[in-house]
């Protein structure tokens, strides 16, 4: 049976790791805060992949690729910096710990996701404009996105719980070879499931971006 874990990435509180399996009930497993925390969960459970909320490395002297096809799409992400402009800069320290939840899950498989554009593509559609300001509406419609995909989120406690059992949903559904890898794999591909819409919807929103 195919075990897929789901990273949810923040700097300071630490990274929310949810396992999900065929049976497609998530469990939390806690929070990790470096890359050893990370691998020694991986070594207990061992699962196929690690689908993580941040981006691999720093990119180059563009935005990535995949960043532009997802502000195409109208949904807003953060673009990743080069390494100079990242390291200088204290608000890129959630990426850091992103690059070192990588190296942690080593030597499994691992994907760069987004769960806000994997709710969007769960549910067909953008929420309208503003909501997802509202915290618990933001957690319902993305609870709502979990239920769509037939996911059991009872254990699930915070939207960071929820954000990581919508990664590791990806997660499954990449070893399928169901999803969308969006960018160009030179320079990291952000794996979404299929049916994200090509252009916003009238309704949709911006407002949702990866925070750390």
């Amino acid at each position: 049976m195919s075990l897929a874990f789901g990273v949810d990435v923040a700097a300071r509180r630490g990274c929310d790791v949810v396992a999900l399996g065929a049976s497609r009930v998530a469990r939390p497993l806690g929070r990790v805060h470096c890359a050893a925390e990370l691998h020694a969960l991986v070594a207990d459970f061992a699962p196929d992949v690690v689908a993580i909320d941040a981006p691999p490395a720093w990119a180059g002297a563009t935005r990535r690729a995949c960043e532009r096809e997802l502000s195409r799409r109208g949904i807003s992400v953060f673009s990743t910096p080069d390494e100079a402009t990242g390291a200088a800069n204290p608000f890129y320290r959630w990426m850091h710990t992103g690059f070192a939840m990588f190296a942690g899950a080593a030597p499994c498989v691992t994907v760069e996701t987004f769960p806000h554009a994997i709710a969007i593509a769960l549910r067909g559609v953008a929420p309208e404009q503003g909501l997802l300001k509202r915290p618990a509406v933001k957690r319902a419609w993305r609870c709502e996105a979990l239920t769509d995909a037939g996911v059991d989120h009872a254990n699930l406690r915070t939207i960071d719980e929820i954000d990581a059992a919508l990664c590791a949903f990806v997660g499954l559904r990449f070893l399928k070879g169901d999803v969308l890898a969006l960018g160009d794999p030179a320079e990291g591909v952000i794996v979404v499931p299929k049916g994200l819409p090509v252009r916003r919807p009238r309704q949709s929103t911006n407002v949702a971006t990866r925070t750390p």
